[in-house]
């Protein structure tokens, strides 16, 4: 089986069969010698009826030689969406080129449909753009493209502020700097053929799977027949990899029918299709199907996320200027092995609002707190993509004047990743600070996975005398004078809070 690219004349006398069919594109032509059958897959911007899709069938078959006994025609309806597209060109790129990955976001991909043309833009470093274009990139992209949705593709570059110091084009890039996307898949064993002897073994999770052409696997636990309007007979199937579900519509073949009706709920498959849109929902479309043992002992893998960076970039930590923290900086003082024996990241956070989904931070404070004693800091503004309102202004003096000119959270996660690297996080009411780190950090491609501790859960367990175990009334308590609502003289706080109730806590 092979693919052969259609000619400009047969495509022209398909498109004059109807207006529907104007923007239609044959992607290839399937042939089985084997089996003395073909297929011409089309893709349409159109829906396209079936006494329409008899009449392409009668146009390809007039161009097909006797010796094929079977002839059907395929039509996929891609839209061509701007959010769709700018997704498979990022995909794209990210699969054939991983090295852009250091250079690429999501975001950096954007694009205009102008009629049946769909001009875009890769937004990256000069290296980069460098690299895209020595390499043909472009024409690679529209290529594959012009394949998967109906027009023409016109690409260029645009030069943005360098991220990354690495080039591609020197031979000085460290491995471990290429952030590349990785893709998660499952080996089948056994696999016994009913379509094809080229799938192969390797299938994508079903969690993964993204629009275009994918093969997945899994169990059925679900399969139902069906038929067209025409008598014709069609299989919907569900599949479950332990990673997720889905379920596929799939066209029966004379060859393979009789194969494909003895499948049944709880038999193992490996299927390749196209994941595409349709009325708004995704929609699969299983090509080929065969069968396979799924194995017993798969295990799920966790999704890759970025490394930490190997140096500080825009935001670097200073020297602790705590003018008060008695218990860390009495060296005469015996501190518990608890504290001394890890290595602490205390933070605090301002923010927008309360919702961590609907408001962003202004403002990071953090100390390290090292062999007992408070170390380093690390702080900064930020500028939010949230409106800072006056009741923010009022609880913690920050307005939109002062963070005018500071960096936005995607800058400062992964130097605030750095900072945090391989320490126990701590915090006050900390399920509020870590979420909103855990939404910013996730956005930038980067797992929080550090332990967490809450000085309000350690305060209530040790300190239940206290009616009350805010920050403030621990302080007090503590006889701790801090400026309240500020992050970094939270932070200073709450590490010098977390000392003595970790000292109440081991009895010292």
């Amino acid at each position: 089986m092979y693919t052969v690219k259609s000619s400009s004349e047969f495509i022209s006398d398909i498109r004059a069969l109807d207006e529907n069919l104007k923007n239609a594109r044959i992607s290839n032509i399937e042939i089985d010698r084997s089996g003395r059958s073909i297929r011409y897959n089309f893709i349409c911007d159109k829906v396209v009826s079936e006494e329409l899709r008899a009449r392409m069938l009668e146009e390809a078959e007039k161009i097909t030689p006797k010796a094929f006994d079977e002839v059907s025609v395929s039509v996929k309806k891609i839209v061509s969406n701007d959010e769709l597209i700018n997704t498979e060109i990022y995909m794209f790129l990210s699969n054939k080129y991983p090295s852009i990955a250091i250079f690429l976001k999501p975001t950096d991909v954007s694009c205009v449909i102008v009629g049946d043309i769909v001009k875009y833009t890769l937004r990256l470093t000069k290296d980069g753009a460098e690299y895209v274009n020595k390499n043909g990139a472009l024409n690679k992209i529209n290529e594959f493209m012009e394949k998967r949705f109906c027009a023409d593709f016109a690409g260029h570059t645009e030069i943005k502020e360098a991220e990354d110091t690495i080039s591609l084009l020197s031979e000085e890039v460290f491995i471990d700097e290429l952030q590349k996307i990785e893709h998660r898949t499952i080996k089948v064993k056994d696999v016994i053929v009913i379509d094809d002897f080229n799938m192969g073994d390797l299938a994508l999770y079903i969690e993964d799977m993204t629009s275009g052409e994918v093969t997945v696997c899994g169990k059925i636990t679900e399969f139902n027949e069906r038929k067209t309007k025409n008598d014709k007979p069609f299989y919907i199937i569900h599949l479950d990899d332990t990673t997720g579900k889905t379920s596929g519509i799939y066209f029966t073949k004379k060859a393979t029918a009789q194969k494909i009706k003895e499948l049944q709920v709880g038999d193992a498959i490996i299927a390749r299709g196209n994941l595409g849109e349709y009325n708004g929902k995704p929609s699969f479309t299983i090509d080929k199907i065969n069968r396979c043992t799924f194995p017993e002992d798969f295990v799920k893998k966790d999704k890759y996320k970025k490394a930490v960076p190997r140096e500080y970039r825009n935001i670097f930590p200073a020297e602790a200027k705590t003018v008060k923290v008695k218990s860390v900086f009495d060296m005469n003082e015996k501190l518990p092995d608890e504290l001394t024996k890890e290595t602490y990241v205390v933070f605090d956070l301002e923010t927008t609002g309360l919702d961590f989904m609907n408001n962003g931070i202004t403002e990071i404070g953090a100390v390290k707190i090292i062999d007992g004693k408070v170390a380093e800091e690390f702080t900064t503004l930020v500028k939010p993509d949230y409106k800072i309102t006056a009741e923010n202004v009022a609880i913690t003096g920050i307005t939109e004047e002062m963070v005018k000119d500071s960096p936005k959270i995607g800058a400062v996660i992964p130097d605030f990743m750095k900072f945090i690297d391989g320490a126990v996080l701590v915090a006050h009411n900390a399920d509020f600070d870590t979420k909103f780190i855990k939404r910013f950090a996730g956005a930038e491609e980067y797992e929080v996975k550090n332990k967490i501790l809450d000085t309000l859960e350690i305060a209530r367990a040790n300190l239940p005398m206290l009616k009350k175990h805010d920050l403030h009334t621990l302080a007090d308590h503590f006889g701790i004078v801090f400026h309240h609502h500020r992050a970094l003289s939270d932070a200073y706080a709450t590490a010098e809070v977390f000392i003595e109730l970790m000292k109440i806590k081991n009895n010292c």
